[in-house]
């Protein structure tokens, strides 16, 4: 298959927040790093953020954490409500995309502490990511979740942990937090469909909802009121991110390898390759729909195939019928897949384009693939049965070839514009006196009627006694009657006589009938045959052996009286 690099999103997304220090005025603020016992002294002093200041490291705003300058965007402080525990920060990617992992840069303040990492195709309805805690216990008692121990690990494609490897207060700044989403799972070698719907995001949602604090602070913040807490405490506590990275590719599904930005549309085009089309190639393209469209995987590509349809059309659609019976021919003159064609010209139409529509035939030698293969036909509307004629060699039996006409009884011809032998008197063609089946006659138009050896009557057209199933195709007119010796006197039935082609369900077997051999089986010259390898049916067969016949040609078979079926032995 065929991927677009993974790039930084986040550097394109239109990126909100629910809240940004100094909106409501200038407020002041203290780094946590400076004020704690231990750390080198860096001359600590709190500094002013106002977002109408004229100076602009006093401004931070929201654009700050994708800008990929070092600045950063900050939070209230808790010195203005605690409500300031719960921030929301949200990007929107303007489409859809496959995310790979997501990366958040701390700036002048620690990590998080609680919060939740979510997803959503529409902006509406999220689904978390990931949960981040400040301790294990605080994924049951806040997310009902167990906790993941130690570095964060995926036993399902799409489980979605708590975690707090990331909510550690060291260190007090520029500490990092990585969440990857598909390295570490189970299908990220192939993702599976489960991967990519949980992979899949236009929106990504950081949802703040605990600062994290120190733990002697932590204390006192669970027995005062925030209110009778000294400021200087206070101000240490917010958020600032100085980055926020968003790893992912366009949703190309597996067929292209490129996806620029189109600056009409501010969006990423696949550009599709793999003959597929649509606006993540989520489709085959039309003319090449032999088989079936599949996303392209990083083990196969899923080539969208061209339907055969022999330069008659460039309109295909699969159909899963047509591929379980073999009826399509693709371009490599194998009958594998389901393409159909549609809207087939030169007056051609089939499956493939390879037959004529009713009323047309392609001559003899003349390939579907020719510019005009169809010729009209040309039916006598006195002697054919309708104006649709063979229409190739395909559809030709017996004696008939394409171009031939379908004739009424009496009539003959390639267009039925002649009488049939034994008929007079084109254009009406009635019977001549002597019978077809039961004469000799050359032409049995003319007298008097030579009857075959077992035919009688004055127009030869009845058996002799003992005898039945008058036949034009029997030199001697009729068949014997076989009663076993009983009598020599019988008619002719309503059976009719027909042949069994279907050479399926024959196999080979010991008399046991424990194991089974297949033969090979394949056509020669329009017939069906199978055969053995005698070496390969002794390594499983006893010496001795038997072919088992299926179940069509056993029991009563008066019907096919008279057919053949051989069988040869090549030493």
């Amino acid at each position: 298959g065929l991927f677009p690099a993974v790039l930084n999103l986040a550097t394109n997304a239109l990126i909100t927040t629910n809240a940004t220090c100094g909106e409501k005025g200038r407020e002041m603020y203290c780094k946590l790093v400076e004020h704690v016992p231990g750390q080198p002294a860096r001359n600590p002093q709190c500094r002013i953020c106002d977002q109408r200041s004229r100076v602009p490291h006093q401004r931070h705003p929201i654009t700050n954490a994708i800008d990929g300058k070092n600045t950063w965007w900050q939070s209230p402080s808790i010195q203005n409500g605690i409500e300031y525990h719960y921030v929301t920060i949200t990007l929107d990617l303007q489409q859809i995309f496959q995310i790979a992992y997501v990366i958040v840069k701390a700036a002048n303040s620690p990590r998080p502490g609680n919060w939740i990492l979510e997803r959503s195709l529409d902006g509406v309805d999220y689904q978390p990511w990931q949960y981040y805690a400040i301790t294990d216990s605080e994924c049951l008692t806040r997310y009902n979740i167990h906790p993941r121990p130690g570095t964060p690990s995926y036993i399902k494609d799409d489980e979605v942990i708590c975690t707090s490897y990331y909510s550690k207060i060291h260190p007090l700044e520029n500490g990092e937090i990585h969440t990857s989403l598909i390295n570490g799972r189970p299908s990220a070698d192939d993702p599976s469909r489960v991967l990519l719907e949980f992979t899949s995001a236009r929106f990504i949602r950081l949802r703040f909802q605990r600062i994290r604090t120190l733990n002697a602070d932590l204390m006192m913040f669970a027995h005062k009121d925030p209110n009778e807490i000294d400021p200087i405490v206070t101000r240490r506590y917010y958020y600032s991110i100085k980055d926020i990275s968003v790893g992912g590719m366009c949703i190309c599904s597996g067929h292209a390898k490129a996806c620029p930005l189109d600056p009409a549309t501010n969006k990423s085009v696949c550009q599709c390759e793999h003959n597929t089309c649509g606006e993540t190639c989520d489709r085959c393209c039309p003319g090449f729909n032999q088989k079936p469209w599949h996303a392209g995987t990083f083990l196969v590509k899923h080539e969208c195939e061209p339907c055969n349809c022999h330069g008659k059309t460039e309109e295909c659609y699969y159909d899963q019928d047509v591929a379980d019976r073999n009826q399509s021919l693709n371009v490599h003159g194998e009958y594998i897949g389901g393409g159909v064609c549609v809207n087939c010209t030169s007056h051609t139409g089939g499956i493939n384009c390879e037959t004529c529509i009713d009323g047309y035939f392609r001559p003899q030698g003349v390939l579907p693939d020719s510019p005009d293969p169809c010729r009209p036909c040309s039916c006598d509307p006195n002697g054919s049965l309708h104006d649709t004629c063979v229409k190739d060699e395909k559809h030709a039996e017996g004696d008939m070839l394409p171009g031939f006409c379908h004739c009424k009884t009496g009539y003959a011809g390639e267009s039925c514009n002649r009488c049939a032998l034994g008929y007079i008197g084109y254009p009406e063609c009635l019977p001549c006196n002597c019978s077809l089946k039961g004469s000799m006659n050359v032409d049995p138009c003319i007298g008097p009627c030579i009857c075959k050896e077992h035919v009688e009557g004055e127009n030869c057209d009845r058996c002799k006694a003992g005898f039945f199933n008058l036949h034009q195709n029997n030199p001697k007119g009729c068949e014997e009657c076989f009663c076993s010796g009983k009598t020599n006197v019988c008619t002719h039935s309503h059976l009719t006589y027909k042949s069994i082609e279907d050479m399926n369900g024959w196999y080979l077997t010991g008399l046991p009938g424990l194991i089974r051999v297949t033969p090979k089986q394949k056509r020669f010259d329009g017939q069906q045959q199978f055969s053995i390898n005698n070496v390969a049916a002794r390594k499983v067969l006893p010496q001795t052996y038997y072919w088992s016949a299926p179940s069509s040609y056993l029991g009563n078979k008066v019907s096919a009286d008279g057919t053949c079926l051989n069988a040869n032995l090549i030493y």
